[in-house]
């Protein structure tokens, strides 16, 4: 039986949740810019002792103004665009598509008890952010 979109992407949202699956939000760049440009300001008044100061000023303004992570649930029901979470769930139902389920319920039960079908749930959610949405994943709880 084909399991419904919905109940694909409600195991996918509920087991990102479960393994503690975080996106690392974009910010590096803009915080390594802030980094060295204070450390370059610092060097031109102060000379050696300004890099320092600047670094590490830079570094600590970079800190502040840093996003946090998102959970990965969050991104996929309201920053992903329809069609991403459609490719998504197409991923998903590939794997558990010889399984013989019905609904939402059914499919998260066998997931949780089947490590390995859980695993590679997983991996392709990692695979599929990484290569079509360019985010990385984090388990980060």
């Amino acid at each position: 039986m084909v399991i419904r979109y919905n109940d694909i992407l409600t195991v996918i949202t509920t087991l990102c949740d479960d393994e503690g699956l975080k996106v690392t939000v974009k910010g590096s760049a803009k915080g390594g810019l802030i980094a060295g440009a204070t450390s370059a300001v610092g060097g031109l008044v102060l000379g050696p002792l300004g890099l320092a100061i600047g670094g590490t000023v830079g570094g600590l303004i970079a800190y502040a103004t840093a996003e946090p992570y998102k959970p990965v649930s969050q991104v996929i029901m309201y920053d992903m665009q329809p069609l991403d979470q459609e490719k998504l769930v197409d991923a998903v139902r590939n794997i558990v598509e010889g399984v013989d389920i019905q609904d939402a319920v059914e499919l998260m039960a066998l997931v949780q008890g089947n490590p390995v079908l859980k695993a590679k749930i997983v991996a392709e959610m990692t695979t599929f952010f990484k290569h079509q949405l360019d985010m990385r994943l984090d388990y980060h709880q």
